[in-house]
């Protein structure tokens, strides 16, 4: 195990707790919508750190490059499910949410359907991913804070994820042709 594999342990141990914060708020309780902030910040934080960390140090790991989107998807995942249920004044259009989780659904089942074709899975991210996980981690954060500028960029959101989903698809679909050649 290496140091940014246990940060990254770290962000996935603070989700539940980040989940439970979001989901327990309500007007009037505006104490769980800060912990439930912070907690995220904090995880933000450690995703970065676990990143240069990794670059740095050069402790690249097979379970790095497993763990590392797991993470990102646990955390991104239960602030968009959480927002359902929280009764923030200021909340994206079901469209996002729905956008958000069922892209993730489709990525997750694309890799064990190539899992189950190939025997083997190959998690390789590309820029475009990277850029959809900071644009929905940033749109997150700034609902959590009930900036008004969330309006906007939970449709910037929507659109990024929409399109790297599209890429991924077709990458994917691209490598299993490929295989079968």
């Amino acid at each position: 195990m290496t140091i940014p594999n246990y940060i990254t342990l770290f962000r996935i141990l603070l989700v539940p707790f980040f989940f439970t914060s979001l989901v327990s708020y309500e007007p009037g309780s505006e104490y769980y919508r800060w912990v439930a902030f912070g907690l995220f910040i904090a995880a933000c934080l450690s995703d970065a750190l676990d990143g240069i960390l990794a670059r740095v140090l050069n402790k690249h790991s097979e379970l790095g490059r497993f763990l590392d989107p797991l993470a990102d998807k646990m955390l991104l995942l239960s602030g968009y499910l959480a927002l359902l249920t929280a009764s923030l004044k200021i909340t994206p259009p079901l469209w996002v949410i729905v956008t958000i989780v069922f892209r993730d659904i489709i990525l997750i089942s694309g890799l064990l359907i190539l899992f189950l074709m190939t025997g083997n899975i190959r998690i390789k991210s590309n820029m475009l991913g990277k850029v959809t996980t900071a644009v929905q981690m940033i749109t997150l954060g700034v609902i959590l804070a009930q900036w008004k500028i969330a309006v906007p960029l939970w449709h910037i959101a929507g659109g990024v994820t929409i399109i790297s989903c599209v890429v991924y698809v077709f990458r994917e679909l691209n490598h299993l042709n490929g295989n079968a050649k």
